[in-house]
């Protein structure tokens, strides 16, 4: 007979065998890092002019890669090929490698033109680099509310959101979901606003026949561990627009040294001495690493659609899968649900809590919501006074509000589970052992509500 007594309960748990997604190393990849190393190729960026350097700088991506300089203002060999590589299968003019993605972001901004004080509309629902890059341009993020469905921006909410401020709106692709960004985009089109694909999670995914991070101005992948495709840190930022990609390139690699003393003022805007390079042997990762992304992508496709199926038949409808508006081509970082506790009669806290017992890790939520981060609620960033929320051309700081965003505190705070372990080297047979564990929950359910209300009487008496 089968044990289906909870680890909580004196039971056996689920797993015990460790659980989560890895990065996809051959042995290509080491020896061509090795390679390097041994060469003592780390990096071949140069930050300062050096003849043809004005000509390399607009030069697409493609055509960059067979650049016959051991050093150039666009850098090495590697990274070269691995901004070539991206934008041949993203099918985009230029492609610009960077140390992460939240300075590939901060870069997208300041290439962009955003000013000081100026307005960037983004969801609240993501990793704090989504709106802190949007500060770090010294311009304000406006939070719009999701749609509770795709766990993405919500066109309704961010119209509302648009002032005569507002210069650029940020959809960002959580789980790698597009949401509803058509909308979005005829949105910022009738608006004339800029359009920033934060695409961190989303390497080549197609959503309405074309490559998300392609659809808007300007678009920003990561390659940080975790992410679908990695090069340990790392970012990649896209664009067809010569005068974005130049721009960048320029934020990307100490531009105030290359701009040439008779160069129109837009070119030297925003280029104050930062350094945002890709080294010579994480680009060579990457380039390993894509040439795996189809099977790795295929590898996640596979197992979220296993685990949705599997628990749609076993939960019914107290579980909801994240509403996918590019289904044939999803490849998850995360797997992400809707726990409906007034379906199960069981909380979402409690799942989680059963859940990571039984040693299947699981995510209930983002670490907080990025608006209830007290730069944020306090309006603290650059300085003593406020800046840029105090910016006087915009604001001061009585005016700046975050608006309740409701649907994203309900997904954060009562709904959302994620599971991050759906990549390389996890099978259809690991997602068994969550399903399982939902069973075993299930078949707990009158011990685990009886908990749930004595719980909830302690704390009522004890005032917690």
């Amino acid at each position: 007979m089968t044990d289906n007594r909870l680890f909580i309960n004196g039971g056996k748990p689920v797993r015990t065998r460790e659980f989560r997604s890895k990065p996809y190393i051959t042995e290509e990849m080491i020896t061509q890092v090795a390679s390097l190393m041994r060469e003592g190729r780390f990096t071949r960026f140069i930050g300062s002019p050096v003849t043809g350097t004005q000509e390399i700088i607009k030069m697409n991506s493609v055509n960059a890669e067979n650049l016959d300089y051991s050093v150039s203002v666009i850098g090495g060999a590697s990274v070269r090929k691995f901004e070539s590589d991206w934008s041949r299968i993203h099918k985009v003019d230029y492609s610009v490698a960077v140390n992460s993605a939240t300075s590939g972001l901060l870069t997208a901004m300041l290439a962009l033109g955003i000013e000081p004080g100026d307005e960037v509309i983004c969801s609240p629902f993501s990793f704090s680099a989504s709106a802190t890059s949007i500060i770090a341009a010294n311009a304000v993020p406006v939070f719009a509310d999701i749609d509770l469905d795709t766990f993405c921006l919500s066109p309704v909410f961010a119209e509302g959101a648009i002032s005569s401020f507002t210069k650029a709106i940020m959809p960002i692709h959580w789980n790698s979901n597009a949401g509803n960004l058509d909308t979005l985009l005829t949105l910022a089109k009738k608006n004339e606003l800029k359009v920033v694909e934060d695409a961190s999670q989303s390497p080549g995914m197609i959503y309405n026949g074309k490559h998300l991070g392609t659809h808007g101005d300007v678009g920003v992948f990561s390659l940080n561990e975790p992410k679908n495709i990695m090069t340990g840190e790392g970012g990649m930022i896209v664009t067809d627009n010569i005068d974005i990609a130049v721009k960048c390139r320029l934020i990307r690699n100490h531009g105030e040294s290359i701009v040439e003393e008779d160069a129109p003022d837009d070119l030297l805007y925003n280029c104050i001495g930062y350094n945002f390079r890709m080294v010579e042997l994480l680009a060579e990762v990457g380039c390993e690493q894509l040439k795996h992304m189809d099977d790795l992508n295929k590898i996640r496709k596979n197992n979220y659609t296993y685990l949705v199926k599997e628990l749609s038949n076993e939960l019914g409808d107290s579980i909801i899968p994240q509403k996918i508006t590019h289904p044939d081509s999803y490849f998850p970082y995360t797997a992400g649900f809707r726990w409906l506790s007034e379906k199960s009669g069981i909380h979402r806290n409690t799942v989680a809590e059963v859940l990571r017992s039984e040693g299947i890790p699981v995510a209930s939520g983002i670490s907080r919501l990025m608006s209830d981060n007290p730069m944020f609620q306090k309006q603290i960033a650059f300085g003593k006074q406020h800046f840029p929320f105090s910016y006087t051309k915009n604001f001061d700081k009585r005016k700046y509000s975050i608006p309740p965003l409701p649907n994203a505190r309900k997904l954060q705070e009562e709904e959302y589970l994620g599971f991050f372990q759906i990549g390389w080297p996890n099978t259809p047979e690991d997602m068994d052992d969550i399903v399982y564990a939902f069973k075993k929950i299930i078949s707990n359910k009158e011990s685990l509500v009886k908990n749930q209300v004595l719980r909830n009487a302690i704390r009522f008496v004890s005032g917690r």
